[in-house]
């Protein structure tokens, strides 16, 4: 697992059930890192027979469907238009047979017990949504991204969270039902609003830190920039769409509530910065110019939106 592999042992005891499981996997000229994250789907410890592995495929033009098809035979490709993530994850979950869901993204390296894990707290807890632990390893703009974008994904402890993100997420079909991913964030933001409706329906939300995936994001300093802009977009305009979500009240409050909630926001990536230094992948010597960062990643957000909060 790109140097990481975390020393978890698996709780699946025999005799346990075995659901089938849908495994989704959303890619857009992203042949390299969707390789690697087939290899890690394909050497899970969880029984071949009950695993079902759907990339779709978001209208690349890098050759994406035909190497997944003659390396991986097994899986099923479902080519589209280019559309965004959202669409394409309902094309998938429409597609997709198993009895549970389970959504990776294409530049994510899933740990080998990844689907015992997800198996093992769904058979326990059937009206839960499961997410876990997002690693980051690589460059230090792919680590600063991990605390800015995943840091809530971070720490040991079993908790109920208020969202969970589609780069490590898992559901029984029975709790999905006739919920969709919105496709009106085209950027960012989808995952935010499909937990929140599926919390609202009454299932609940947890964070697991057994399940664990590493991200591989490409990202360097002026990706960054550009990726915080289109996080300050979609951080507003997801809550315009559902005002019931977490921080709404900051955009009901207008510029000064965005701006509060920016900058608090960019505390908060400090205190998870220090707090899990060491899982995050930082030494001491990084932490100065990753709070620099950070808080320069937040204020660059401001701009766009504020522009999103005076949009119709």
């Amino acid at each position: 697992m790109s140097g990481h592999r975390p020393e978890v042992e698996t709780d699946r005891t025999a005799g346990a059930p075995t659901p089938t499981v849908s495994v989704v996997v959303v890619t857009y000229n992203d042949i390299a890192n969707l390789l690697n994250c087939l290899r890690s789907l394909l050497a899970q410890n969880y029984p071949a027979p009950a695993t079902e592995v759907l990339v779709v495929d978001d209208g690349s033009t890098d050759g994406t469907a035909d190497a997944v098809r003659a390396r991986f035979p097994t899986v099923e490709v479902i080519t589209k238009a280019n559309e965004g993530a959202d669409l394409s994850r309902n094309r998938g979950i429409e597609e997709s047979t198993g009895e549970v869901l389970a959504f990776l993204d294409s530049d994510c390296v899933a740990h080998p017990d990844w689907l015992v894990r997800i198996a093992d707290r769904l058979t326990r807890a059937p009206q839960t949504v499961v997410g876990g632990r997002v690693l980051h390893r690589g460059t230090f703009w792919q680590r600063v991204t991990g605390v800015a974008d995943f840091g809530e994904f971070l720490g040991s402890g079993n908790r109920e969270v208020r969202a969970l993100p589609t780069c490590n997420m898992a559901l029984g079909r029975t709790v999905l039902g006739e919920t969709r991913f919105d496709p009106r964030l085209p950027r960012a933001g989808g995952d935010t609003l499909f937990t929140e409706t599926l919390r609202r329906k009454g299932a609940r939300l947890v964070f697991d830190p057994s399940i664990i995936v590493v991200h591989h994001p490409a990202v360097e300093r002026g990706d960054m920039l550009r990726r915080a802009r289109r996080y300050g977009r979609s951080f507003v305009e997801a809550r315009k769409i559902d005002p019931s979500m977490r921080y709404a009240g900051f955009v009901r409050a207008g510029v000064p509530g965005v701006v509060v909630a920016t900058f608090a926001r960019a505390l908060l990536d400090w205190w998870r910065l220090v707090r899990y230094r060491r899982e995050a992948g930082f030494n001491v010597l990084e932490i100065p110019p990753a709070m620099f960062f950070l808080l320069l990643r937040r204020a660059w957000s401001l701009p766009e939106a504020v522009r999103a909060l005076r949009s119709p």
